[in-house]
């Protein structure tokens, strides 16, 4: 009969040890994780969070060449479009794709044409240095 007593102590201790919650205090001081209390972020707060921009990585330019057949030309705004065969150097498929070129560079082009021409990539950005008609 002396375990009853005993057994009931023990389970009023246990449910006061489950139901207690730690203070922020206790979270601060222990090195526990943060609650949401203590972590609100305003709307503003978080938009600008959100429109800061990543550092960007330097990716260097690559250089290489092509052969294709022009599809479209912008003088004004320095683009060209161009269906192009595979390019090794770069280990891109056959593709039609927009290049930045200068004015000067493509005023001579024609839609339809086809071409050789040389141009740096970054990523699938690439612009065109040199052009010529396909020989």
């Amino acid at each position: 009969m002396k375990l009853m007593p005993f057994a009931s102590t023990l389970a009023i201790l246990l449910l006061a040890a489950c139901s207690q919650a730690p203070s922020n205090d206790d979270a601060t001081t222990h090195g526990s994780a943060a609650t949401a209390d203590n972590m609100a972020m305003s709307a503003t707060e978080h938009a600008q969070m959100a429109d800061r921009e990543k550092p960007a990585s330097p990716e260097r330019a690559k250089n290489a060449s092509a052969a294709g057949t022009v599809e479209s030309v912008d003088i004004a705004a320095g683009k060209i479009t161009i269906a192009h065969g595979p390019v090794e150097a770069l280990h891109w498929p056959a593709m039609t794709m927009g290049f930045t070129a200068s004015p000067e560079l493509i005023a001579p082009v024609e839609v339809g044409q086809k071409v050789q021409f040389d141009f740096e990539a970054r990523g699938m950005t690439a612009r065109i240095t040199r052009i010529a008609p396909a020989q």
